[in-house]
């Protein structure tokens, strides 16, 4: 499965994926609470990340479950030699210990509750005593699914789009529930903050300048809850 998601997934080129000036917006946000000594990238995806992550951390740990984007993101950044990769499955990584950062973007919502859960608090166990996990996923109230809703397309923000569906989504989260995970596996949030606020669907996204693409990015420091993504920093 993870496989046919990667052959399906590129949003390396902004012509094509509006995802590729989300990462931006995830990474700049991100860039501003990396510790950044040692860190591990939870999914590669296409690298984009990868090779900001890369820019800023003395040591980068990539565990991906997909062969295809590993062998993806290895050719583009053949020239990084600060970037290890290793190809398991999240839930059966062995992880090491006293690592500064743990970035796990765009990854909660492909898993269920269950797995959440014992992810969480595996990670936390690796984890340096000061050192932070940096999580960001999709915000079921953004206001295009807020949008959405109105329209009548879909009849619950928590509902999934085709996107959700064809990415392999398994939840829609709200701050409410991340919150709650976040809680029940005994981490103290420390930063929230939305990122980017998007009114329209990736379709229709990918039409608008860069100019305007920025003034979506700035303005969702007032709509934080409305953003596309939510962003926090937890500590043990």
């Amino acid at each position: 499965m993870l496989e046919n998601i990667a052959k399906k997934y590129d949003p390396t080129n902004p012509e094509n994926d509006f995802d590729y000036w989300l990462i931006q917006y995830d990474f700049k946000s991100l860039n501003h609470f990396l510790l950044g000594d040692k860190v591990i990238e939870l999914g590669c995806g296409r690298g984009i990340l990868t090779n900001k992550l890369s820019e800023v951390c003395k040591e980068l740990l990539v565990v991906e479950g997909s062969k295809n984007n590993i062998n993806f993101a290895k050719k583009i950044l053949k020239d990084k030699r600060n970037i290890d990769y290793y190809h398991s499955l999240w839930q059966k990584f062995d992880y090491p210990s006293n690592v500064s950062d743990i970035v796990f973007s765009m990854g909660l919502e492909h898993l269920d509750r269950k797995n959440a859960i014992t992810i969480l608090k595996k990670l936390k166990n690796c984890l340096q005593e000061d050192g932070r996990l940096h999580i960001i996923v999709p915000n079921a109230n953004s206001l295009h699914r807020k949008v959405a809703y109105y329209m009548g397309i879909i009849s619950d923000v928590h509902e999934f789009s085709e996107r959700d569906k064809l990415y392999g989504h398994k939840r829609v989260y709200d701050k409410d529930m991340l919150y709650s995970e976040l809680k029940e596996c005994e981490y103290n949030v420390t930063h929230f903050e939305g990122i980017f606020l998007k009114p329209l669907p990736n379709s229709m996204m990918i039409e608008f300048k860069e100019e305007i693409i920025k003034g979506f990015g700035e303005i969702s420091k007032e709509y934080p809850d409305e953003s596309a993504h939510l962003y926090v920093v937890c500590e043990k």
